[in-house]
């Protein structure tokens, strides 16, 4: 498995792999359009997640991509493919929609620890990548960086990974038998995650693996 020593963006980095290319972002439903009331400094006011940084930069991937198709566990308008990961028979129905859909990169970010199934997902995604040279993005959280545990980001994950358990979890499925690259990666479209980033002792906040075909 080759390092990366560059930090990352995560979803600059994605952009950069779906750029012009035929994309299933799979866990990547779009965020939510209603605005919400907020406390500012002197009155209340309407904040819309969609005009976020977040959801700008995030939206950028699809935009970029020649197509750009949504799996995700909720099945709101913006998703594609509803599918629940967790759920018996998905793995099949996985299957499905990548052979039908057959894709040129594959987005998987922070949805492998909310999955039962993921080791049976990456090598879903592994198939693709032997049958017609898909590329792979997958992205897990970092339980080595205290800030997001103290924060909760992790209270609803069915697994923990720090960075040598999660390069032996993509390592030993299917996946391993590619082309794959450790990246590194944080949130750098916010300034004050540069300062997070800084405390919590310069542990990356997600743990990243481009899956290229060969080895």
């Amino acid at each position: 498995m080759e390092i990366d020593k560059e930090l990352h963006d995560r979803l600059v980095y994605a952009r950069g792999v779906a750029k012009g290319k035929r994309t299933l972002d799979i866990g990547g439903r779009g965020m939510p359009p209603a605005p919400k009331q907020v406390r500012g400094p002197l009155t209340f006011k309407k904040v819309d997640p969609s005009q976020s940084t977040f959801a700008k930069l995030y939206r950028s991937i699809g935009e970029g991509a020649s197509e750009y198709k949504i799996l995700d566990a909720r099945n709101e308008p913006d998703v594609d493919f509803p599918l629940n990961l967790s759920e018996k028979g998905c793995i099949e129905k996985l299957h499905k929609i990548i052979a039908d859909y057959r894709p040129e990169v594959i987005i998987c970010m922070e949805t492998l620890e909310h999955c039962n199934y993921h080791f049976e997902a990456m090598n879903e995604m592994a198939i693709a990548v032997k049958e017609w040279g898909c590329e792979v993005f997958i992205t897990i959280p970092n339980n080595y960086n205290w800030i997001l545990n103290y924060l909760g980001w992790n209270h609803d994950h069915c697994v923990a990974f720090i960075p040598d358990v999660s390069q032996r979890f993509v390592g030993r499925s299917d996946l391993g038998k590619h082309k794959v690259t450790f990246v590194r990666c944080f949130q750098k479209y916010l300034w004050y995650w540069r300062l997070a980033y800084a405390a919590s002792f310069f542990q990356p906040f997600s743990l990243g693996f481009h899956v290229r075909p060969g080895k």
